[in-house]
């Protein structure tokens, strides 16, 4: 049990806009609730009732934010859209500790890929769509050529938000990512836009609060065992 919670808290500690041809509304501050279903290997089912149903991610011009509940510790993840570092801050109660884990852009497509794997992904656009929580969507096959194996992604270009945490590492869909897969050490997800409000947010920032200890790229990769 307590293998599998280090093994999810490791795991989440980490975790170009094209016009379109009719209007396209352009939303740069506001927040993003998104539903998540998992799909746990046997390992992993323990965790299946801390884990939370949704996700609500803030954003406010390149600087996005979201905060997960575990209930034994919370992680919460700033975003900066622009130069790709990320922060995490993660809350431990039971252990009286508090991590704080920041990561140039580089770090983090490293991160990716040792949660993910390594991947070389062909984007190939179809003509089939769908409407997912009122916006308009096409989808998009994602097939990883070294593993051959597919995802699929929805996509709308009925709106333009900024790139945060969740939806970053997808390249090459035109518009904002409204249904996705992640895979996080063998935790995977679907994640699913269910709304946005434009409700202002207060001002992002990617600093480290006092009381955090600091732990550096390659601490995270020891622990990982990368």
């Amino acid at each position: 049990m307590f293998k599998n919670i280090k093994t999810g808290l490791i795991a989440f500690i980490c975790l170009g806009s094209t016009i379109a041809a009719h209007a396209q509304k352009v939303i740069k501050e506001g927040t993003a609730t998104y539903a998540v279903e998992y799909d746990l290997p046997a390992a992993q089912q323990s965790m299946a009732s801390m884990l939370p149903s949704e996700f609500k991610v803030q954003f406010k011009g390149d600087y996005s934010k979201f905060k997960m509940d575990m209930g034994m510790y919370a992680t919460e993840v700033v975003f900066n859209n622009a130069t790709k570092e990320s922060l995490s801050l993660t809350d431990v109660p039971m252990q009286n500790k508090k991590i704080a884990v920041k990561m140039t852009k580089e770090q983090t497509d490293k991160m990716q890929e040792l949660q993910s794997g390594e991947k070389d992904i062909e984007v190939t656009p179809t003509t089939e769509t769908k409407k997912i929580g009122g916006y308009n969507c096409t989808k998009y096959i994602l097939k990883d050529k070294i593993s051959g194996e597919d995802a699929e992604v929805w996509a709308t270009t009925d709106i333009s938000i900024p790139a945060n945490s969740l939806t970053a590492n997808i390249k090459n869909v035109k518009g904002v990512p409204v249904e996705f897969s992640s895979n996080a050490r063998g935790i995977k997800s679907k994640m699913t836009l269910k709304s946005i409000s434009e409700e202002p947010v207060e001002d992002i920032k990617m600093e480290i609060p006092t009381g955090y200890e600091t732990m550096t790229f390659e601490d995270v990769m020891k622990q990982m065992g990368g």
